[in-house]
């Protein structure tokens, strides 16, 4: 079985087959996939969910939390430019946090969508792109949901190095490396393991260096403490070692007024529970 045959047979979502999806050609050419739900006027509540995945998750991942919120909120899911559905520009692109940042605000722009009545929703290093939207006044949504949030890309040390210096088709070779850190030292149980290897072994690596080559060093601490005119709740998981509460609580700190909520688990954050979060802190 090829890989895609993999992909094709195992990761279409609930989501994905109710979705609209469709890409977005951006400022500087190239084409971000995003897809779209319009709650059902019956039992919208009125808002829209901007969910921004983590660094290569794929939509499966998402597929309870997704589907939990399906009737209650419109949803826009953007796969940002390390996903395989990225589309290259014909120029030059710097793939850094900013111009990441960027395409959400063209993609909100663009799709109309009322501020004060949006919702995001990020994960680990998506929450670097949100630092980057909130602090620069990039747009003011009516509430930010940061789960797991970091101010570095996560990954082992030596590959913020190597990848400057070594081809992709060695840096294929060290997906074993990968796995030994992630289920030693970054899961906090086989399940979680589990997805992380799902999404490494689904992974494009000549796009995901592309971004990690501009982002690796990139820290955001200065951007956080610029977040002073939205709402903010960060979201703990007291066993998840890829996420520390000491570095969610750290960050915490330095936004004004924002809320902590711990969840306990990773796989909370990617449930049904964390919309029952939502529900409450939108009444």
């Amino acid at each position: 079985m090829s890989k895609q045959e993999r992909i094709d047979k195992h990761l279409v979502s609930e989501f994905e087959k109710i979705a609209k999806g469709q890409y977005f050609k951006t400022s500087d050419g190239a084409e971000v996939k995003i897809l779209t739900t319009k709650a059902p006027k019956e039992t919208s509540i009125g808002y829209t969910l901007l969910l921004i995945p983590g660094w290569g998750s794929v939509i499966l991942g998402w597929d309870q939390l997704l589907m939990e919120v399906i009737n209650d909120l419109d949803i826009l899911y953007i796969e940002s430019r390390e996903k395989g559905s990225f589309r290259l520009s014909e120029n030059k692109t710097v793939n850094n946090i900013s111009r990441l940042a960027l395409d959400v605000k063209e993609i909100v722009e663009h799709l109309k969508i009322d501020q004060d009545r949006l919702v995001t929703l990020t994960s680990s290093f998506s929450t670097l792109t949100i630092a980057d939207l909130l602090g620069t006044k990039k747009i003011k949504p009516t509430l930010n949901v940061l789960i797991g949030p970091v101010y570095q890309l996560n990954m082992p040390f030596m590959t913020r190095y190597l990848m400057h210096i070594v081809p992709n088709f060695v840096v294929n070779w060290t997906k074993p490396i990968w796995r030994w850190w992630l289920l030693k030292f970054k899961s906090e149980d086989p399940v979680q393991a589990a997805k992380y290897f799902q999404v490494l072994e689904e992974s494009d690596f000549k796009k995901w260096r592309a971004v990690a080559k501009r982002v690796c060093f990139t820290k955001v601490w200065d951007l956080y403490k610029q977040i002073d005119d939205t709402r903010v709740v960060i979201i703990g998981m007291e066993t998840d070692k890829m996420h520390t509460v000491e570095l969610a609580k750290s960050i915490l700190a330095v936004i004004p007024n924002a809320k902590y909520i711990d969840m306990k688990t990773n796989r909370a954050t990617h449930s049904s529970e964390m919309i029952e979060v939502i529900r409450k802190l939108l009444t």
